[in-house]
């Protein structure tokens, strides 16, 4: 009996303390998550803010204000080609993603984390709409980027960011519809593990348009996902056919933050807020507002740790630059073929004159 003690005991010494470090049940802390569309589009971005900026002076202040935030993970969209210059002032968040290019082929989503982050994947929309029209949402490779974030040691959460169709014409808010879809069924096949998972962006969507894109009916109810603008200031009523929705609470925005626990973490939304990430006299450098939002987690019990962690690769600069060139022949044809979407532009103009621009 005594020699099996010994050759346990000797084995487990042999182990490195890192390999059997674990977040023991009862473990807390809290999460902070910022996600911030920087408007990283060649000269369109440019005019969107408060000031006049050049893209890659843009991306360059933008990244030394996140650089700067308390916070634990950031998430960014239309980077596109500002990206290089918007992660080099990034120091503090030495775990991201590698680019995927410019507005001609990349989808302009990243990710930077004081965390680290494992099995990065990107998905494009299998459905889009406009060159021309919509909002052109077809000249460029949009969809989501996912990882899995090590939140405590051996404490796993999904991630997930997401860039949907923009829009409010009917073909737009059909393929905003069919995004929702796409991300529940990536989410029903692939992060139905028990692991609690957080989605964040810009859905391009707000509950008081009332349009037929249908968050609630296509992403939240059938990935079991809750709105984190609805539960702190909606009365926690996700449904927007139930009698008690708040359609109208302060802070429906396009940018969004949905989540829901895991079987061994539970997530529970502190706030929901906008940090002040402005130039020296207030300057704002693109058309959204960053969201920062703050959870409390608590472990509740154990899941194995994932057989696959990958970690995230870094990019071919050389062969991005390839891929970019090939990319605008490409884009310049889809122009060229969007000719036929200007019947549709015209009606759009049209209605815009007579409704007005949407909420």
């Amino acid at each position: 009996m005594k020699k099996v003690l010994c050759v346990i005991l000797a084995a487990l010494l042999l182990i490195p303390f890192g390999a059997i470090s674990f977040a023991g049940t009862g473990a807390s802390g809290t999460l902070k998550m910022i996600a911030y569309n920087v408007s990283g589009i060649p000269l369109i971005g440019d005019f969107q803010g408060s000031v006049v900026t050049a893209t890659n002076d843009r991306a360059a202040r933008l990244g030394r204000l996140l650089n700067g935030a308390e916070a634990d993970f950031i998430s960014v969209e239309e980077d596109f080609n500002g990206h290089k210059y918007l992660a080099a002032e990034m120091t503090n968040f030495p775990n991201r993603s590698a680019t995927s290019g410019g507005l001609a082929q990349g989808q302009g989503l990243n990710v930077f984390s004081g965390h680290a982050i494992y099995n990065v994947d990107r998905v494009k929309w299998r459905k889009e709409y406009g060159t021309l029209s919509g909002s052109a949402d077809a000249l460029s490779n949009k969809g989501f980027v996912y990882c899995l974030m090590e939140l405590a040691p051996s404490v796993f959460i999904h991630v997930v960011t997401v860039h949907c169709d923009a829009g409010y014409d009917k073909l737009s808010v059909l393929a905003r519809a069919d995004n929702f879809r796409q991300l529940a069924d990536y989410i029903g096949t692939n992060l139905n593990d028990g692991r609690a998972l957080i989605v964040q962006g810009d859905f391009n969507f707000k509950f008081k348009r009332g349009l037929d894109d249908d968050l609630y009916g296509n992403l939240m109810e059938p990935a079991g996902l809750q709105d984190v603008w609805l539960e702190l200031g909606g009365d926690g009523i996700m449904d927007p056919a139930d009698p008690g929705f708040r359609k109208d609470a302060a802070g429906d925005d396009l940018d969004r933050v949905l989540y829901r626990s895991g079987s061994d973490v539970t997530l529970a939304p502190l706030s929901k807020t906008v940090p002040p990430l402005t130039g020296e006299n207030g300057e704002r450098y693109t058309d959204h507002n960053p969201m920062l939002t703050e959870f409390s987690y608590t472990v509740t019990g154990t899941l194995p740790a994932p057989e696959k962690l990958a970690v995230p690769e870094k990019e071919n600069e050389a062969l991005l630059t390839v891929k970019e060139i090939l990319w605008t022949f490409v884009r310049l044809i889809q122009a060229v073929l969007g000719l036929t979407e200007l019947p549709y532009l015209i009606g759009q103009g049209f209605e815009l004159l007579a409704n007005g621009k949407m909420p």
